[in-house]
């Protein structure tokens, strides 16, 4: 299945697709809802972020190709990004005025699909409601320079997420990509995380509660690169679909 969340005269709803149809439901696809007999076409839609997460965290340095020098973490390495740096399909990624060096980072999200508390590796996977594509935009020069990453990875428009959630993946293997203006930049496979899906979500869930909606960002692979304005990104995560981005330089 894919779900949807998209705007309608003014109105967000959320939706399930069928083709290029979407089929209305009554609230979020990962609580309680029913369907109703109001469709709407694909291309009418507005497509926003697929869910209204409470907390957005991302796992750094989870695949051995995107490591150089540095040594794997020993364990899943968690940072916060800020539910106001998330945009949807089609939204710019907007490069603020101060910044030098902004990369992209196509990234597998998890879902999660109900509270979770202290999992383990092996109960994680119940609480994935699906998965979706997500940019874990940086920039790098803050990233290594200051005390804390708030503005390197939370800066306005720099999670854009998106277009769907998709459930009945298998997180062992779900193959991504990323691309600037149609070349391939990145591309790997979950089956390469350092630490496999079912431990991020154990390791988290130890220490923060995680609830319906929230999303976890699982790592990037490769070596991001430069984006600019006037580029075009995209994500693509199969069996969600792709998620593209146009680049502009902030107004003055």
């Amino acid at each position: 299945m894919k779900y949807a969340r998209f705007q309608i005269g003014g109105k967000a709803l959320y939706g399930q697709l069928e083709g290029q149809t979407l089929r209305e439901i009554t609230g979020a696809p990962w609580l309680p809802h029913k369907r109703t007999d109001r469709a709407h076409k694909l291309s009418d839609a507005n497509l926003l972020s697929p869910c209204d997460p409470g907390k957005i965290i991302a796992i750094g340095l989870n695949y051995s190709d995107h490591l150089g020098d540095r040594p794997a973490p020993k364990v899943p390495e968690p940072f916060f990004k800020t539910v106001s740096c998330m945009v949807g399909p089609g939204d710019a990624i907007v490069l603020p005025r101060e910044a030098t060096k902004v990369q992209e980072e196509a990234e597998v999200a998890i879902v999660i699909g109900k509270q979770c508390k202290n999992a383990t590796v092996g109960n994680a996977l119940d609480f994935i409601f699906g998965y979706t594509c997500a940019n874990d935009v940086s920039e790098r020069n803050w990233q290594k320079n200051d005390l804390q990453w708030w503005r390197a990875k939370a800066s306005d428009t720099f999670g854009p997420i998106g277009p769907y959630i998709a459930t009945g993946l298998d997180p062992a293997n779900i193959k991504l990509y990323g691309r600037i203006n149609g070349e391939v930049i990145q591309e790997g496979t979950t089956a390469n995380l350092i630490h496999s899906i079912p431990k991020i979500i154990e390791f988290i869930s130890r220490v923060i509660t995680l609830q319906p909606g929230d999303l976890i960002l699982t790592g990037t692979p490769g070596i991001p690169k430069d984006i600019k304005a006037g580029d075009s990104v995209e994500v693509e995560v199969e069996g969600v679909g792709v998620l593209s981005n146009p680049v502009r330089a902030e107004q003055a």
